[in-house]
Parts: C-alpha cells; structure tokens; sequence
C-alpha cells in the first residue's frame, strides 16, 4: 500500500473551483440587476401611464392654452422618459448577462478530453 499516491483535490482544483466560484457571483450579480431593472421598468411602465390617464382627464381643451393639461403632460413627458433610460438600462443588462453567460457556456466546453492520439486509452487525459 505504500505505492499508492495520494492527490489533493484541494490543492490541484482549488484555484479553479475559485474562478468558477467569482464568475458565478459576478454572473449572479449581473442577473439580480436585470431583475431589479425588470421590476424598475414596470414601477415606470405604470407611473408613465398613470400621468397620462391623468393629463387625459384634465378638463378640455387638451392644448397649449390650458395649463393644467400643459403641467399634467410634461409631468407624463418626464415619467415616459423616465421609463425610456429604465428600459435602456435594461436593455443593457440583459446584453452584459446574455454575453457572460456565453462565455460561462464557452468555458465550459474547455473540459477535460482525449487527445486524438491517446483515445481509447484511460488514465491519459489532457487539457485540449
């Protein structure tokens, strides 16, 4: 029994199982912003909309000469831009989640295999 070797998984895979760890709390990181913005972009969906039921109500006429529906209208111009740069921001997330989560499944795909002269044979595998 003293020929046996003992390997350290540890100490072997640890700085590996360390960037996996990082990447996905960065890849977590970047999907709990997209469901922040998610939920952003339909608190500005229903204000937005909300100024708007608001400036249509206002009394008649629904023009430059009634300043109440002036006011109420760039009260809904500003929630409708505010919901513009929320879905912006968004959209945006969702890019940086969609790109690192590419190159997580990228990644991925440098596994442990056989190179093509050693196949069929065990205890013989390299990092391709």
């Amino acid at each position: 029994m003293s020929d046996m070797m003992h390997l350290s998984p540890i100490d072997d895979f640890a700085s590996h199982h360390a960037f996996e760890a990082e990447e996905l709390e960065r890849y977590r990181g970047k999907y709990l912003r997209v469901e922040r913005l998610r939920s952003k972009v339909q608190a500005a969906k229903r204000a937005a909309a909300e100024s708007l039921a608001r400036a249509n109500d206002a009394p008649e006429p629904h023009d430059g000469s009634n300043t109440i529906f002036v006011a109420l209208f760039d009260a809904h111009c500003r929630d409708r831009e505010a919901l513009f740069e929320t879905m912006r921001e968004l959209d945006e997330a969702c890019g940086e989640l969609h790109v690192m989560a590419g190159g997580m499944q990228a990644a991925e795909g440098f596994s442990r295999r056989n190179s093509a002269h050693l196949e069929g044979q065990t205890g013989t595998n390299e990092w391709i």
